[in-house]
């Protein structure tokens, strides 16, 4: 049977092949790519036969030659990041064809992906997809991606969950879709889908904050998409809701956001060199108490004023010592782009090095890239594409803390009058808490060193094409691997290790992922007539992911040693996971003369981590655009030259944890000999995958002579089949289970408004707008109310409950008939960013100036960084007078200010503590000047004069990030989390490692 299959495979192939050598001989067109208005070349232009993957680019000059076989005309479609795309008819041969592209401010022509493996002009968008190309996603530099996403688009929460160096961000795509399960948008880099965890230390083992043995507690570690380069970037295309992401199924609750990077360019290889220095210095001061005698003996008892009297009542500032450094910042990028008109390349290098706030904290990147494109024939096409990363981070010691040795909690019990710092090489022990974190920051330990390997290809073969239609098949394969080492060691002579049953501590952590995957797709394109165009796509995906994770904590070190094998006592954990997804995929688009488009598609997915893994889970797509303005009746033309209404439907998944449909066996001694128990969890041999239905609608528009658009959109999501951790009755013999239940409902609105007030030879002046809004409700649930996150109740904590918001905040305050208050909302009310591009072209040269600022209104934070510090006596508003106000206390609550019997802040929270959380929620609110830059570059003649043409252009300029802050928030940054990457649980502050403002001076020139 398979002999035959294959016979008759042959056969068609070949029939096909024949049937291509008897077309026509084929055209050749030469021509060049400029831009409209000043004339000059477009280098990188793509040219290609429209409906096929045949085609080229334009060299340096702009000067392209493509020879098109088989045909005796041709339609060529023309593109160029930033441009209108323009469409050229030609017949016959054809010689200096002059192509002028006009900039396409407004992107209204941009091409946005919509699958697997097509593509529709944004004009024709029946969704909302924000678009970002390398010149607006690093105006100023960045430490990692996230960072540079920041206030770019409509849609998107972008929060540090700390501010140590390399990373550790959390990117939210239109609001809460989850109460277990995962929260990030799914990451595609040139085709490949990329591992985004984040990846304990074991430093959770020295501070006791959480239990080990878990990949994501307690220790604030870095995301791993951290890892990519931002330079690599060509462009950033994010999925935001269901209804676009559906053709990714069950992964795509959260978003995709889809990753190019850059490309060659046929003609002379050219060479981008880019060198920037800089420093960082803290963001924020949160201040700190200031000491009389009086308030010494009060705070620290008679051992507190002698220390106060001996030091004759100094005042140390400690956030200086602490976080006063000013971290030097380096980067050296260098690329080099070139080929032919069959082969292209494009080849990278980054060295980026970071010094942190805080001393011996500090990030280092080593990346290089190579991507490779060659022509096999006129029909088919090779890519491949290879990046190395290697990272190495050293973030100390913040975060929560249940031993009082994180540098927050430590300076929480260290007043001004106290000296710390060592003399003559030697730390005095620190009377008031259990460790001095001066010596601590000098000698712990916490390193993590990365080496990522991401390699991934692109097979394109047209299997027929005619003048009405063509057939592609289209290969998708890659693998990213890495390996995490985490170090950590306490050493045995720091003040809290003396003290231990056995002193120093080492940990080593070891972590290998593996992730692969291959697409296998067909894609038709069919004119049916002139003007109806089909495009079908089907396509298989197969993905597997692995992942080890162990850890070994060995306590009881040797003095002076720092291996695990050089302690008295060790410990070990392991958590694997192993799982397989199969997926399948249809869409069909319809493009009614460029006025009507209509897309509908189905997905199926199969997982290993699903309790039935052969079950396909089906995610349906259906959505439309009509361009109004493009129809005879459109009277205002003039006025509002573009257009559009749109809708769309969507459904997606979330799937659940690898592991969560097994029960763990746990480690045990029974009977003096080593065994395995149950954990208390059952495993759910039903679990399947959250689902996400989206309804989104809106319009665009284009007005003031094209010169302003307009996007809104309003979408509604209903999840259902939230993941939930049911309790179980005693005779089950568990306690509790992960299930599915419950239900929840997301609203919002985004706007977006761009606007070019400014368009001559001398000035290019373009702004933005950006809008959001969400608010989510549970609907249904099938458990009892709970709460979720946080510590304690009475310390702030996120109660799940039928139509609460699921980030709503309570605590221990109730009113009069002893209901629960509701003290705030982790969602904020609204977002908004204002970000502004000038160009202004002299005769001695070009000047740019951008700059962006953040709004965000509301979403409240749990700041037990207040509480610390009122424990030890330091808060800096310790001494201010209580009232019901500056206690933050409800008015329909029953504490009250009069009820403290002392009057002052701090005393006062600490007595209310138990009875009000109210003094420790704080309101969010922040305006932020994310970006800044200011840029020069050297007229061209200048260097052909000097360079004599070697050098194509020159720039310098310095940038910033996170310059100024503007907040009653009393933390370091209301842009916080506790507990990373988590749906409900975020904004709560344990006083993190502090956020930075950084500084560049950045020197470009090509070559």
């Amino acid at each position: 049977m398979m002999g035959k299959f294959n016979q008759w495979t042959f056969s068609v192939l070949m029939l096909l092949f024949f049937a291509t050598l008897a077309m026509a001989e084929g055209i050749k067109v030469t021509g060049r790519v400029i831009d409209k208005n000043s004339g000059d070349p477009l280098p990188g232009a793509e040219i290609t036969v429209k409906g096929t993957f045949h085609g080229t680019a334009s060299d340096i000059d702009g000067v392209f030659i493509l020879e098109i076989p088989d045909v005796d005309e041709a339609e060529l479609e023309i593109t160029y990041i930033g441009y209108k795309t323009v469409t050229v008819k030609v017949t016959g041969n054809t010689d200096n064809l002059v192509i002028g592209m006009e900039e396409d401010i407004l992107k209204t022509s941009e091409v946005v992906v919509t699958g697997f493996a097509t593509t529709v002009k944004r004009q024709n968008l029946a969704n909302a997809v924000a678009t970002i190309n390398a010149a607006e996603l690093l105006p100023a530099p960045t430490q990692t991606l996230e960072r540079a996403l920041e206030g770019k688009f409509a849609g998107i929460r972008v929060t540090q969950n700390t501010g140590a160096p390399g990373g550790g961000i959390d990117v939210n795509l239109r609001g809460v879709s989850t109460i277990e399960g995962s929260t990030q948008p799914l990451y595609v880099v040139d085709g490949v889908i990329i591992n985004n965890d984040a990846i304990q230390s074991g430093i959770d083992l020295v501070t006791k904050a959480a239990a080990a043995g878990s990949r994501n507690p307690q220790g604030q570690p870095t995301n791993r998409i951290a890892d990519i380069n931002p330079n690599d970037i060509e462009s950033i295309e994010v999925l935001k809701g269901a209804s676009a992401a559906a053709i990714y199924g069950s992964k795509a609750t959260n978003g995709v956001i889809i990753i190019t990077t850059k490309r060659g360019v046929p003609g002379k290889t050219r060479i981008d060199i880019s060198q920037r220095f800089g420093y960082n210095s803290l963001l924020k001061k949160i201040g700190t108490r200031r000491f009389t005698a009086d308030a010494a003996l009060e705070a620290y008892g008679q051992q507190g004023l002698d220390i106060y009297n001996q030091n004759g009542g100094i005042y140390i500032d400690y956030e200086d010592e602490m976080y006063g450094e000013r971290g030097f910042l380096s980067e050296t990028s260098v690329s080099l782009r070139g080929g032919s008109n069959k082969s292209r390349f494009y080849v990278s290098g980054l060295a980026r090095t970071e010094d942190g706030i805080i001393k011996n904290t500090g990030y280092q990147k080593y990346a290089t890239r190579f991507n490779l494109e060659h022509k096999l024939s006129d029909r088919s096409e090779i890519s491949v594409f290879t990046n190395y990363i290697r990272t190495e981070s050293d973030r100390g010691v913040t975060g929560n803390d249940n031993t009082n040795i994180t540098y927050g909690f430590s300076l929480a019990f260290t007043p001004s009058f106290l000296d710390i710092r060592p003399k003559n090489g030697e730390y005095p022990d620190h009377p008031f808490n259990p460790s001095n974190p001066l010596h601590t920051r000098d000698v712990f330990v916490n390193k993590e060193l990365v080496n990522r390997f991401i390699i991934s290809s692109q097979f394109k073969q047209n299997l027929y094409r005619s003048q009405r239609q063509t057939l592609n098949f289209i290969v998708q394969a890659g693998v990213d691997f890495f390996s995490q080492e985490n170090k950590v060691i306490s050493p045995p002579e720091l003040q809290y290790e003396r003290n231990a049953t056995f002193p120093g501590a080492s940990l080593l952590g070891e972590t290998v992922s593996t992730n692969s995957n291959l697409y296998l797709n067909l894609v038709h394109n069919f004119s049916a007539s002139s003007s109806v165009l089909l495009t079908t796509a089907a396509g298989l995906q197969f993905e597997n992911a692995n992942l080890n994770n162990s850890l070994i904590e060995s306590r009881g070190l040797i003095p002076t040693q720092e291996n695990i094998d050089q302690a008295s006592v060790s410990k070990s954990f392991q958590e694997r996971v192993i799982k397989r997804d199969r997926g399948f995929f249809i869409q069909e688009e319809v493009d009614i003369q460029g006025k009507i488009f209509l897309t509908a598609g189905l997905r199926g997915d199969a997982s290993s981590a699903n309790g039935d893994p052969g079950k396909y889970y089906l995610y349906p797509k259906i959505n439309g655009s009509v361009r109004l303005s493009e129809f005879p009746f459109w009277a205002v033309k003039n006025l509002v030259p573009e257009f559009k209404i749109r809708a769309a439907y969507g459904a997606t998944g979330n799937q659940p944890p690898a592991n969560a449909k097994y029960t763990e066996l746990v480690p045990s001694n029974i009977d003096g000999r080593a065994g395995l128990l149950p954990s208390t969890r059952r495993g759910s041999k039903d679990i399947r995958p959250e689902r996400t239905e989206e309804l989104e609608m809106g319009f665009d528009a284009l007005f003031m002579d094209g010169r302003a658009s307009l996007e809104f959109t309003y979408y509604t999501q209903n999840i259902s089949d939230l993941f939930l951790i049911a309790s179980l009755p005693p005779s089950s013999g568990f306690n509790e289970e992960f299930t599915n239940g419950g239900k929840m409902r997301t609203n919002g609105v985004e706007i977006s408004l761009g606007v070019t007030p400014v368009r001559t030879h001398s000035l290019l002046w373009n702004a933005r707008v950006n809008f959001y809004k969400t608010r989510s409700e549970i609907t249904e649930l099938t458990v009892d109310p709970f709460n979720k996150g946080g510590f304690a109740t009475f310390l702030g904590t996120f109660r799940i409950q039928e139509g609460w918001s699921p980030t709503t905040i309570i605590g221990a305050d109730v009113d009069a008939n002893g209901n629960t208050i509701i003290l705030g909302d982790a969602t904020p009310d609204f977002q908004l960013s204002f970000s502004n591009d000038m160009n202004f072209n002299f005769s001695f040269g070009k000047f740019n100036v951008y700059f962006l600022w953040d709004w965000r209104q509301g979403g409240d934070v749990i700041n037990l960084g207040k509480l610390i510090t009122d424990l030890g006596a330091t808060s800096a508003d310790y001494d201010d007078p209580a009232t019901d106000a500056s206690l933050n206390l409800p008015a329909n609550g029953v504490v009250k200010a009069s009820d403290c019997s002392d009057q002052r802040l701090g005393p006062c929270r600490l007595e209310l503590l138990g009875k009000s959380t109210a003094p420790y929620v704080e309101d969010g609110t922040f305006i932020k000047l994310r970006e800044l830059s200011v840029s020069y570059s050297v007229p061209d003649s200048w260097l052909r004069n000097f360079f004599n043409g070697y050098v194509s252009y020159w720039k310098i300029g310095i940038s910033g990030r996170n310059l100024l802050m503007f907040t009653k928030y009393q933390g370091y940054d209301p842009e916080v989390s506790q507990f990373g990457n988590v749906a409900i649980g975020r904004a709560i502050d344990t006083i993190p490692y502090p956020s930075s403002r950084t500084f560049y001076f950045n020197m470009s020139f090509g070559l």
